[in-house]
């Protein structure tokens, strides 16, 4: 829960400290340690006073120092947060923060918070990569290509497409939160109610329900966006049944060479979900085919069935 920490830290930072932390963050594009010579170089500050800032920063927890044949500093996790939550509250986008998550994920913190007119909006921390570089480098498409290759990298990277898919969807009216504003590895959206998926709420008519969730894929098709991990666990039922989809991370385009891979995949999830957890008399496979084949006019083809 390092948002937490990272509220705690703003209250006690001071302009200069940013100027700092942005530069350690720019010093990480080419470099694994930044010293402080660079660091002192980037923000145009004396370099024994960012000696002294650094070494404080480190302590709150913001940076990670390492000491051998010179002193360097890299960000911490806490001192991202820092950053992202700075601009969002100087935009006016934040002025609260919840105490502690709202929901957790492997790759995402997720927080409530309220904006400057006192509106409850819902704050997602992409984390995707901090646990293993190398895993989040296979599974996650979208930072397979990168040559350099970071967690603070392939987070901002998985915020900036899910805002971008928000973005395109929500113009379109698919039912997606409403895009607010991102900065870094933070997105921000309108806040929706309602349970997600898999936790079985009753349904009025599960069948009836399932159906509009495909109606709202096949809308986000028709606006260029395939969700391609898509499942129980991204999709909120909201007041009036009302089927939300959520988690646009790993989007890919309908141009995509292996959009029919994906889609298919998308709908059998959740089809085979409603066929054993509501006993929908559905047979997921043959559903998947017969979406493909109603997309046709409208698709481009594919390279194959295959995964990648």
């Amino acid at each position: 829960m390092s948002a937490r920490f990272a509220i705690e830290a703003l209250k006690q930072l001071r302009e200069e400290d940013y100027r700092l932390l942005v530069a350690v963050e720019r010093g990480m594009i080419n470099h694994e340690y930044v010293d402080v010579k660079l660091v002192a170089g980037i923000s145009g500050l004396e370099e024994e006073y960012v000696a002294g800032r650094l070494k404080g920063l480190a302590r709150l927890g913001l940076l990670q120092r390492y000491k051998g044949s010179f002193t360097g500093y890299v960000l911490a996790t806490r001192g991202y947060d820092c950053l992202a939550l700075y601009v969002l509250v100087k935009r006016g986008t934040l002025s609260q923060l919840s105490p502690s998550p709202y929901g957790e994920g492997k790759e995402s913190e997720v927080y409530l918070g309220k904006t400057v007119g006192e509106r409850v909006v819902v704050v997602k921390f992409h984390r995707a990569g901090r646990t293993s570089f190398r895993r989040a480098k296979l599974v996650r498409g979208y930072i397979a290509d990168k040559r350099h290759f970071s967690w603070l990298y392939s987070a901002r990277l998985a915020a900036m497409r899910e805002y971008e898919a928000l973005r395109i969807l929500w113009k379109r009216g698919a039912s997606v939160p409403e895009p607010i504003d991102w900065n870094r590895h933070v997105v921000v959206t309108g806040y929706v109610e309602g349970d997600e998926l898999y936790l079985i709420p009753e349904l009025s008519d599960p069948k009836a329900f399932m159906e509009r969730v495909l109606l709202e894929v096949e809308k986000c098709y028709g606006a260029g966006v395939v969700h391609g991990d898509l499942s129980e666990y991204n999709v909120l039922v909201a007041r009036g049944e009302k089927p939300v989809l959520i988690d646009w991370p790993q989007w890919i385009p309908s141009s995509h060479p292996m959009t029919s891979f994906y889609l298919k995949r998308d709908i059998v999830n959740i089809a085979s979900f409603f066929a054993k957890k509501y006993r929908v008399s559905v047979d997921p496979e043959r559903l998947g085919e017969e979406f493909l084949k109603r997309m046709r006019p409208h698709y481009t083809p594919s390279l194959g069935s295959e995964a990648p």
